[in-house]
């Protein structure tokens, strides 16, 4: 006899969710026993059952790390962009260069 694991979906854009274990001599008859525990008032949309030593575990704490900058993703990254733009126009505009007034909306281009 193994140990299954089951996982339900409760709606149909839901994920599966764990909901907890049944003790059965395959996967039919683990099916079964899941349903009966886990769906007896129809309260999900999907079953999933997985035997419980093919489930497996990361052991390796350094897979987690990112190996590239990734950091556009996150709004922190994003902090002090106005001034550093503000401030690479000041460095790099022309001097002959007309203003423009960015205050006023209209066709400048």
């Amino acid at each position: 006899m193994d140990i299954w694991e089951v996982f339900q979906q409760r709606g149909p854009s839901d994920p599966y969710v764990h909901v907890g274990s049944v003790l059965a001599p395959d996967r039919d008859v683990a099916i079964v026993y899941a349903k009966e525990c886990f769906f007896r008032r129809m309260e999900g949309r999907g079953l999933w059952v997985v035997r419980r030593e093919d489930v497996h575990r990361l052991t390796d704490p350094a897979m987690l790390e990112q190996v590239t900058d990734k950091s556009y993703r996150y709004p922190e990254a994003y902090r002090g962009v106005v001034e550093k733009r503000e401030k690479a126009h000041a460095k790099y505009a022309r001097k002959d260069a007309p203003k423009v007034d960015s205050t006023v909306a209209g066709d400048e281009f």
